[in-house]
């Protein structure tokens, strides 16, 4: 009684992440292409915090250069780098007027390296509007004007996006998507705008686009000056703020590569995986408990609550794939492998939170 209890329990469960999924694949929570536009289009700073990027930089920098946006300005900060970071940025502020490269200064205590670097770009910046960009995305497709336009409408204080995976090595193939896989099936996307309660806060530090007039008087980063995931806790911010917020999917207008390897990946994902699950480690325990105990759980019981199990997992699966615009045999292919990833990387991080050690970029936060 209690084993079919608990097969139920898991199934309920696993039917309410297959719903989240198929509404995220429906509503479709994309940048929508930009109305003709009339009258000026507001100033806006991109800003970029660089350390160690070397690999990245003039790949994002050359995609800027391509976008066509008046009266824009690109800010770039120099948080300590000690490879061919600034030689790269340099070169390009001396061909683009638009770029302007600052040298870092000491980190404070307190601070983690990136939110120190983005407080400075913002207090530095003169745009209506501020895009912080990572160094490892690369942009196209009008993304500048279509962002602008988007968050000037629906009178936003912050957009933020996730973008679209590039994926070479079988490793990156295993450890990246479990994102998509935790985002599109517990988290209705089309919520964050319309609700303001912060369990549904979610945003992505890879593209955060603020309106210049609130960023400068909440200050957002200093706000949130040492925590390791700043994106999440600024969404909440803001809707603690009874502002309005909302992050969508990416295309071909933002990508990234954003590990390289399996080991790249279980270090970065480590750092944050709990604010995925709202910072609450009964509900992360029950997400990671209920989806081992699903396999394991069906074995002892009639073969149609397996197929059951399983056809919903392979199809929240491919679901979540399609919304984040990957290809769905290659994600169910490689399903099993980051399911295994998964609980590698909550592993890491529980090991990194009892140490209350992390490094990243060379550089160790405690």
């Amino acid at each position: 009684m209690i084993l079919t209890i608990s097969a139920l329990l898991v199934l309920y469960l696993t039917f309410l992440r297959f719903s989240v999924a198929f509404i995220n694949m429906v509503s479709r929570p994309y940048l929508p292409e930009a109305e003709p536009q009339t009258g000026d289009l507001p100033s806006l700073s991109v800003l970029i915090p660089v350390r160690n990027e070397e690999k990245n930089i003039d790949r994002l920098l050359g995609s800027l250069a391509s976008l066509t946006y008046h009266n824009a300005e690109i800010l770039v900060y120099d948080d300590g780098s000690t490879d061919g970071s600034a030689q790269m940025i340099r070169g390009y502020e001396a061909l683009d007027s638009r770029v302007r490269y600052i040298v870092g200064t000491e980190l404070p205590p307190g601070w983690t390296g990136k939110n120190r670097a983005c407080h400075n770009l913002a207090m530095a910046a003169r745009g209506d509007y501020l895009l912080f960009l990572d160094a490892d995305v690369t942009v196209g497709y009008d993304l500048l004007r279509r962002a602008v336009l988007f968050a000037r409408r629906h009178d936003l204080a912050l957009l933020s996006m996730f973008p679209e995976q590039v994926m070479r090595t079988r490793g990156e193939k295993i450890v990246v998507p479990f994102m998509f896989r935790i985002l599109l099936s517990l988290l209705p996307l089309f919520l964050i705008r319309r609700c303001s309660w912060t369990s549904f806060a979610a945003a992505n530090g890879q593209m955060m686009l603020f309106r210049g007039d609130l960023y400068r008087r909440l200050r957002f980063h200093e706000a949130v000056k040492g925590r390791l995931a700043e994106d999440i806790e600024i969404m909440r911010l803001v809707m603690r703020k009874k502002l309005r917020g909302d992050t969508l999917v990416g295309g071909k207008e933002i990508r990234c590569r954003m590990y390289r390897s399996y080991s790249e990946g279980i270090s970065g994902f480590s750092r944050n995986i709990f604010s995925m699950f709202g910072n609450s480690i009964l509900f992360f325990l029950l997400f990671s408990l209920t989806g081992l105990a699903g396999w394991i759980l069906f074995l002892f019981l009639p073969w149609y609550y397996m197929a059951s199990y399983t056809i919903m997992i392979l199809g929240l699966n491919a679901m979540t794939a399609v919304t984040s615009r990957q290809r769905v045999s290659e994600n169910l292919k490689y399903l099993l492998p980051g399911i295994a990833a998964f609980y590698h990387i909550a592993l890491t991080a529980v090991v990194k939170t009892f140490r209350r050690r992390y490094e990243w970029k060379g550089r160790e936060v405690k």
